[in-house]
């Protein structure tokens, strides 16, 4: 008598509720929804070993806690997979807390940013995540489900945190996956909708269907207020082999005619990048294409093949105009460098996106000015600021003190939320010369002529550019910031 085939056990993906404003504030409409790739490859790789998967995006999707929890529980699934940024970990927390109480039974995993940054600490806060997954978890994943299922004991398996007979337990570290292709590609096939739901940010896309692409992990920098090193260890790429293999399946199947790569260093292995861009070219695949670097990487001549590869826009992190500062974030390239990377980019014929940040330590007056001139006197189109945020899990979480005063609400750190104030300035300072760069950038005759002319070659455009004008004016005009993250009277440096 043959017996009865095993049932699949189902194990649902999250990412957990969030709102716009509360990730982006004022600069919300323009705001993009990113693919939750951490997710995705962890769902391709759990179905390639017989799990049955779901998944739901509550974050982009826009569903409250008790919205999210009904949906989880209508789908019956014995585990809960859940990432964690830093700003989401609480409601990620509330989500578990409401499902437990609802149905005992269900097993919370949860991984992600957060979570591989300050492991112990977040699973003291929160005792409603059973288990923790550090760092990549495909690996990881297809060791830990099994040994779930058969309630086996966790020990021996490397890169996990969790509970036993009340006392958290951390295994042993694992390695990172050396060879980044032997991993199936995405579960695009599991997201809601894909082309409608999720976009890049207003300034990132140039068509529509457009898309997100991560083709690397890791990174060989030394910046203070990142944890990408910690979280991924060294730079590790997919090959161009795999990435065209990934464009050419999101062309064929999803329509997509604009992708932006979120690499922090898609250039710096330069034959990688030249193969992708002469297989474009031999492919004849008609794509719109942008990517992000960093300031020592990449070449006018490596430029001018990715232009003629459709590639249309480069940003960089740039952080600041100060060498000062630079050098005390460990930024470790000079002004001079990022003023010849950047004109060589313009050279080449794309539009170029520099990205900073204000208030870093020992940040005054003279150089957030520094700032505003330096990104006025290099050829920028466009240009982001963010507040200095000490993330857990960064150098800079760990000293911040030294520097200033240092709010640590984990669910305050969206980047925009000036939640660090450096000694010698006040949130209302940081406010005022934030939307000063705004101005003294945006409103200038040779700016507003380049978006003139981007509307008039692309007039498909329309909608985006309004809303990142709408985004911008709501950002200069805002009080939100100095309402709910000003000094108080008492305060003696208000």
């Amino acid at each position: 008598m043959l017996e009865p085939e095993k049932k699949m056990k189902k194990i649902l993906f999250l990412n957990p509720p969030l709102g716009e404003k509360e990730r982006s504030g004022a600069l919300a409409v323009a705001t993009g929804r990113s693919i939750p790739y951490g997710l995705i490859s962890l769902a391709s790789v759990v179905r390639n070993i017989g799990y049955d998967i779901s998944f739901l995006d509550s974050a982009n999707l826009g569903y409250g806690i008790e919205d999210t929890v009904d949906q989880i529980l209508a789908l019956r699934p014995e585990y809960v997979g859940i990432t964690t940024v830093t700003l989401s970990v609480d409601k990620a927390a509330k989500v578990a807390e409401l499902l437990k109480r609802k149905n005992k039974k269900i097993k919370t995993l949860v991984g992600g940013a957060h979570l591989s940054s300050v492991p112990e600490e977040t699973m003291r806060r929160f005792p409603v995540f059973d288990v923790g997954v550090i760092g990549e978890g495909e690996e990881t994943i297809t060791e830990l489900m099994p040994a779930l299922d058969n309630d086996d004991s966790l020990k021996n398996i490397r890169g996990i945190i969790y509970r036993e007979e009340g006392e958290i337990i951390r295994t042993k570290k694992r390695r990172m996956i050396k060879d980044l292709d032997l991993l199936p590609m995405p579960a695009w096939d599991i997201l809601p909708d894909m082309t409608k739901t999720y976009k890049p940010s207003a300034p990132s896309y140039l068509r529509l269907p457009s898309t997100t692409i991560i083709t690397s992990r890791g990174c060989f920098g030394k910046c203070i207020f990142c944890n990408s090193r910690r979280i991924h260890g060294g730079l590790r790429c997919f090959s161009a082999d795999y990435v065209i293999e990934m464009i050419r399946y999101l062309v064929r199947n999803y329509h997509i005619r604009d992708i932006s790569i979120y690499d922090d260093n898609f250039l710096f292995y330069e034959d990688r990048v030249q193969k992708i861009c002469n297989t474009i070219l031999d492919e004849k695949i008609d794509l719109s294409w942008s990517c992000y670097s960093r300031v020592d990487q990449g070449n006018l001549e490596l430029f001018k093949l990715m232009k003629k590869a459709g590639c249309w826009q480069l940003s960089y992190g740039i952080e600041s105009g100060s060498q000062r500062i630079l050098d005390l974030i460990k930024k470790n390239v000079t002004l001079e460098q990022m003023e010849k990377t950047i004109n060589d980019t313009k050279r080449a014929g794309l539009r170029t996106r520099g990205f900073f940040i204000i208030g870093h330590f020992t940040e005054d007056k003279k150089s957030i000015l520094q700032t505003i001139d330096f990104m006025r006197k290099i050829p920028l189109d466009d240009f982001h600021f963010t507040t200095f945020t000490p993330l857990p899990g960064t150098v800079a979480y760990n000293i911040a003190e030294q520097y200033g005063e240092f709010d640590k609400t984990w669910s305050k750190m969206n980047l925009q939320n000036p939640v660090f104030i450096p000694d010698d300035l006040t949130a209302k300072e940081m406010e005022y010369y934030s939307k000063l760069a705004y101005r003294s950038f945006y409103f200038r005759p040779k700016i507003l002529t380049s978006y003139l002319y981007m509307l008039f070659r692309y007039p498909q455009n329309m909608k985006r550019l309004l809303n990142g004008l709408q985004a911008l004016l709501l950002r200069i005009f805002s009080k939100q910031h100095e309402e709910l993250y000003a000094p108080q009277k008492n305060d003696p440096r208000s």
